[in-house]
């Protein structure tokens, strides 16, 4: 005994308390990764939402120019990209710059919902635990702690599941297949396929 709690709750709650600092820091840090990987990937460039284009550090704007279900590619022309000064530091590519854009925020990509997925596998874990733990010990004191450890389990998931309820139902929507001819695209972008 420690006190009023019995040495076994306190463990199994502290336990389960740091299965939910982990869940909030394995989605941070998931978090932190994709964004530093898309200021990499973007290192310079500026997108432009109005014209759905990036913009190069030298002021030339990369298009559109194909995408799958997942990423947008966008490219330069290669006559102005060939002809920079900057081109050295920048790519190496004789056919222009590209950067590819995630076309879901990160919550939805696949490595978010992977990660994300995680977290809320120990969130469960913790409220699984605390439950059991609590008909194993129904003393007053102990219920305290478990309904401590229930309340902090159900502000975690609420705050990972965040954007679910945030999302609008269907999105992201299903995008066309390149057979199907859409009405909304334009003559600069074509689909490609990853395989």
């Amino acid at each position: 005994m420690t006190g009023p709690f019995t040495t076994e709750a306190v463990l199994a709650y502290g336990y389960a308390a740091g299965l939910l600092v982990a869940a909030a820091g394995l989605d941070r840090l998931a978090r932190h990764v994709a964004r530093r990987s898309e200021r990499h990937r973007t290192g310079g460039f500026t997108y432009r939402p109005e014209h759905d284009a990036w913009v190069c550090p030298a002021d030339q704007l990369l298009w559109p120019v194909g995408q799958d279900r997942h990423h947008r590619l966008y490219r330069a022309r290669p006559s102005v990209c060939n002809a920079c000064p900057r081109k050295p530091d920048c790519t190496p590519s004789r056919h222009g710059r590209e950067i590819v854009r995630a076309l879901r925020p990160w919550p939805h990509s696949e490595a978010g919902r992977f990660h994300r997925g995680l977290a809320l596998v120990l969130v469960v874990l913790a409220a699984t635990l605390t439950l059991i733990e609590a008909v194993r010990h129904p003393a007053w004191p102990d219920l305290a702690l478990a309904a401590a450890a229930l309340a902090a389990t159900a502000v975690t998931g609420w705050w990972l599941t965040g954007h679910l309820r945030a999302t609008p139902a269907g999105f992201p929507g299903p995008f066309p297949e390149p057979e199907e001819k859409s009405a909304n695209r334009d003559r600069y972008t074509t689909v490609w396929r990853s395989e």
